[in-house]
């Protein structure tokens, strides 16, 4: 059988040190589980590059990354600053992004908002390549300072085709899904997002909500149980992607991946680089960690590989350990490559589970 290819971008602040201790942990799984990799590592990508080179996305490593994408592969990606995630999904048309928002029983008590006691799990679709952050900004001079003119679009097959994600996704999960804009700032914008929902979902059976986005940032934080999949537009989208945040415990612990219609994957955490944590030893590696076990499972199809990593994080928490991010009373509190190693001791001590 052909291995499975990884394509690595190790990022800049404290990105590499949580590729570090997520490769710390796909070493211990790919022994455990018996999976067959082959781990392939870029050159510097954001910020990092953008000094030596003035991109923030070389062509060298977009040729990478393709070379990668044609082996059938993904990319696990470290934290990146500028504009690198965003020439990423524009270069290879990673249309859609999906972010997990959960809650763990086991930091019930780090948490600072009162949770449900059922743990949450909704499912994020976000749309990656219109709206804001794609858009071509153009500056002059008035006679009251700088004006900028930005400009973006928001393309029917584009909405569409998102929709079509979400409500596949929502039929296998609980049948609903919020689909958020802005109905009286955006009128027009709205107009489209809705008459694409009602065609989309028309058809599925699945329950449908319009929600506005200041009114869904409220609902998420109050009544979060009431969401299986919710769907949004660029800017909106990333703003919900980080309140799963607060849900979670930390933003250490958030995660996503980018997906182009032809299998294209990049997976990372949903934070930035946390530059002031490089090089200390103190950076959560559980979003990154996590992110690792959705490509396993998305892009790989080792669902059991992926169990064992989450099931593996949750083990130590529920034995008390927690990075300085979740510290409590009486924790033990580990640094990154201390947690990544204690990941893999658990899952090495579950001893070998073929995929």
């Amino acid at each position: 059988m052909r291995p499975f290819v990884v394509g690595i971008l190790r990022g800049e602040g404290s990105g590499p040190e949580l590729i570090d201790a997520a490769c710390n942990v796909l070493d211990a799984v790919a022994e455990t589980c018996r999976l067959n990799l082959c781990i392939k590592t870029g050159g510097d990508i954001g910020s990092l590059s953008a000094k030596r080179t003035g991109e923030f996305l070389t062509d060298k490593v977009a040729q990478f990354c393709r070379e990668i994408f044609a082996d059938g592969g993904a990319i696990m990606a470290g934290a990146a600053g500028g504009r690198f995630v965003y020439d990423m999904r524009r270069r290879f048309e990673l249309y859609y992004k999906l972010n997990p928002l959960r809650s763990y029983p086991e930091l019930r008590d780090v948490c600072r908002i009162k949770l449900p006691a059922k743990p949450l799990d909704i499912l994020l679709v976000r749309e990656n390549l219109q709206d804001i952050y794609q858009g071509i900004s153009v500056e002059a001079s008035g006679e009251d300072g700088r004006e900028i003119l930005h400009t973006f679009v928001h393309k029917e097959k584009q909405v569409r085709a998102v929709l079509e994600v979400a409500v596949a996704a929502a039929r296998k999960r609980q049948n609903a899904l919020a689909v958020i804009s802005k109905n009286s700032g955006l009128p027009v914008i709205h107009s489209l997002w809705r008459g694409c929902a009602l065609e989309v979902a028309g058809a599925s059976g699945v329950k449908l909500s319009l929600l506005d986005i200041d009114y869904a940032a409220y609902k998420l934080l109050q009544e979060p149980e009431r969401f299986d999949v919710i769907v949004a537009s660029n800017c909106f989208g990333d703003i919900l992607a980080d309140l799963g945040g607060v849900l979670a415990g930390s933003r250490g612990l958030t995660f996503g991946a980018s997906y182009a219609a032809d299998g294209g994957a990049v997976y990372q955490t949903n934070h930035g680089a946390a530059h002031d944590r490089a090089e200390t030893d103190t950076a959560n590696p559980v979003g990154q960690i996590f992110s690792l076990a959705m490509m396993l499972r998305q892009s790989f199809g080792f669902g059991s590989a992926a169990r064992l990593i989450e099931d593996s994080v949750r083990a130590l928490w529920r034995a008390g350990w927690r990075t300085a991010d979740l510290s409590e009373p009486g924790c033990k509190v580990a640094g990154t490559r201390q947690f990544a190693e204690l990941v893999a001791h658990e899952i090495k001590s579950a001893g070998v589970r073929p995929e």
